[in-house]
């Protein structure tokens, strides 16, 4: 199957909804509710959050072999879907609503942030390995598949930036002069709304893929594992063994340490550093959406001309260059001072760069690890989609951790944490700007480096999969 037609792209993207919920949660709301308004230290909010990654470190290359595996009539990829969504809902309703007992405490409500998360992650595993792996196999068009990715990155922003700005115009109001990111009910609503989108979003992606089982079940056929426990293992580390791989694995570490510090501190940094509202900040998480209906049309036009390693350089030096500018204006005195009508238009206009070149690194990255798939398949005989993307999404996952074992201990040695915003001292801003800025500038330069030693490319994928083609029609 060359060509997909759109609504098949759109439901199969829309299996990106839920790891966009998950991180609206993290990136949006999670270190501000625990440690601002539940008052749980930050150092024991980052441990949670850490902790849990650590679990991802087994639980994904698990998951991921797993799926590779599993053999049921219904494919090896949709039952694990089915298994994951109403779980994984239900974790985000335990996440934004501990019990009043542990409220208030310490070590409790520690517990019971770690319970969550790790439900939150596990299920999250479950359901987005096997989609994300289903999208390499759904086409082996070289710019097809650039297309599938495109569907389901693009949807993930909308719905990831769409649901934390509308909650926070709707739930988290201010309501006479009380501000609404700090009333803990409000978060009680945001997880079931959370909840919804997860599930109404991953029946939509199961009933509209559905049509694709015949095609997974043929790719499936031609997995040959190894087989045992032994062998999965051997399986997962036979993917180490790719160059490329290699590298993307590094890429995506380095990108996602500076996502994941970012992740764990915006509210913060928008509240505390930058001095916006709540409906400031609403608008600033809509600054993607421009980004979206930019990317979405363009990268149609630009996978036409230039290859995907041309585009992931490109979005990485981006990144660089946009990060470069922005906070380290700020600590230098350069930018406007807060609450000024040009330094929101500067931090809305940088947001939407951001996702712009975020998005054109997520979508060719991972088309490209969809060829390096059939490269595998190539050189040892064994399709292994789940296991690339499962170590691929634990590389950002693992460093979305990070982020909060850094800025939750941070928000502790700065003295911001369980600070007012209007009593935050000088010194406390300018220890999350030096994290927000120069630090993540700094790791940004290994993925642009790795970005530029990938030896991949549309003649390379021809020649493999016309190796595939001979091999398969000597086998029939």
């Amino acid at each position: 199957m060359s060509q997909i037609n759109f609504a098949a792209k759109l439901s199969y993207g829309m299996g990106s909804v839920p790891y966009a919920v998950k991180d609206a949660a993290f990136s949006t709301f999670v270190m501000l509710y625990y440690t601002q308004v539940l008052g749980l230290s930050g150092s024991l909010t980052g441990l949670a959050i850490f902790i849990s990654v650590l679990w991802d470190t087994v639980s994904d290359p698990l998951v991921g072999a797993w799926s590779d595996r599993l053999k049921t009539r219904w494919g090896r990829r949709h039952p694990m879907l089915v298994a994951g969504a109403i779980p994984l809902g239900l974790s985000f309703v335990m996440l934004f609503h501990p019990v009043t007992s542990v409220q208030g405490t310490q070590l409790p409500l520690f517990f019971w942030l770690l319970v969550a998360v790790l439900s939150v992650r596990t299920f999250l595993t479950v359901f987005i390995i096997p989609h994300t792996a289903m999208g390499a196999e759904l086409t082996d068009n070289y710019l097809e598949r650039t297309s599938v990715v495109n569907f389901r990155t693009n949807l993930g922003w909308i719905f990831g930036v769409s649901l934390p700005a509308i909650a926070l115009t709707v739930l988290f109001n201010s309501v006479d002069g009380s501000d609404g990111r700090f009333v803990v009910e409000n978060y009680y609503q945001y997880g079931w709304a959370s909840f919804a989108v997860v599930v109404v979003a991953a029946l939509i992606c199961i009933v509209g893929s559905r049509q694709f089982i015949p095609r997974l079940k043929e790719v499936a056929e031609r997995a040959n594992p190894t087989p045992g426990f032994k062998g999965m293992v051997a399986d997962i580390l036979e993917t180490l063994k790719n160059m490329d791989f290699r590298r993307i694995m590094v890429l995506e570490i380095a990108v996602g340490a500076t996502m994941g510090i970012q992740g764990a501190l915006n509210m913060i940094a928008w509240t505390y550093f930058w001095g916006l509202s709540v409906g400031e900040v609403s608008v600033v998480l809509f600054a993607s959406l421009p980004a979206v209906a930019l990317m979405f049309p363009a990268m149609k036009w630009m996978a036409k001309r230039w290859e995907k390693q041309t585009l992931l350089r490109f979005a990485v030096l981006g990144l660089v260059l946009n990060t470069a500018w922005f906070v380290p204006g700020r600590l230098l005195g350069i930018l406007p001072e807060n609450g000024s009508s040009i330094l929101f238009a500067l931090i809305f206009v940088q947001a939407s760069i951001g996702t712009a070149l975020t998005i054109l690194r997520t979508v060719n990255l991972h088309s490209i690890l969809a060829d390096i798939a059939d490269e595998h398949e190539l050189k040892t005989g064994r399709r292994q989609e789940g296991v690339f993307f499962a170590a691929a999404a634990f590389a950002v996952k693992f460093v979305m951790g990070f982020g909060y074992i850094v800025g939750g201990p941070l928000l502790d040695y700065v003295g911001l944490a369980g600070v007012a915003p209007e009593d935050a001292s000088t010194e406390a801003l300018f220890g999350i700007g030096v994290f927000m800025g120069p630090v993540m500038l700094l790791f940004l330069v290994i993925p642009w480096w790795m970005a530029m030693r990938l030896q991949v490319s549309q003649k390379r994928l021809d020649q493999v999969q016309s190796q595939l083609n001979a091999r398969k029609a000597i086998s029939v």
